[in-house]
C-alpha cells in the first residue's frame, strides 16, 4: 500500500464521518420541535369547525407546519390563514391536507428564520382522504 491510498482512506473515512454526523443533526432538528409541544390537559374544538384544509410548508419529523384554508376565488384556493402544527406522519411539502373535527391539542413555540418568536397551536383530528 502506498501513501496516497492511505491519505485517500483516511480523507474518505473523514468525509463519511461528517456527513453521518450531519444527518443525524437533522433528525434531531426535526424531532426537536414535536419534544416542545406544551399539550393541553382537554383537546378542544379548533375555532368550532367540523372541516377545515391546511397547506403544509414544513415537515418537522411526526408533524408538519400548515397553513390554513383563508379563501375561494371561483376554482381556486387559497391558503394564507393561520399557521398550524398537524400531528401525524408522513406529511410533504405542498401537500393538502383536510381534517374533519379538528381539535387543538396544544400549542408549539419556536423562533422562525427571520428569527421572530412564534407560538402556534398544534391539531389533531380526522384526516379526510
Amino acid at each position: 500500500m502506498n501513501k496516497k491510498s492511505f491519505f485517500l482512506g483516511i480523507l474518505t473515512g473523514a468525509i463519511l464521518t461528517f456527513a453521518v454526523l450531519f444527518v443525524i443533526a437533522l433528525v434531531n432538528r426535526n424531532s426537536e420541535a414535536v419534544d416542545q409541544i406544551q399539550y393541553l390537559e382537554q383537546p378542544v374544538s379548533y375555532e368550532n369547525k367540523k372541516v377545515t384544509s391546511f397547506k403544509v410548508f414544513q415537515v418537522l419529523g411526526n408533524s408538519a407546519l400548515a397553513t390554513e384554508e383563508s379563501d375561494r376565488i371561483g376554482g381556486d384556493v387559497m391558503y394564507m390563514g393561520n399557521t398550524v402544527v398537524i400531528l401525524g406522519d408522513n406529511y410533504y411539502s405542498q401537500q393538502i391536507v383536510t381534517i374533519k373535527n379538528p381539535q387543538r391539542v396544544g400549542s408549539l413555540s419556536y423562533t422562525n428564520n427571520a428569527g421572530m418568536p412564534m407560538t402556534v397551536p398544534v391539531i389533531d383530528g380526522d384526516i379526510k382522504e
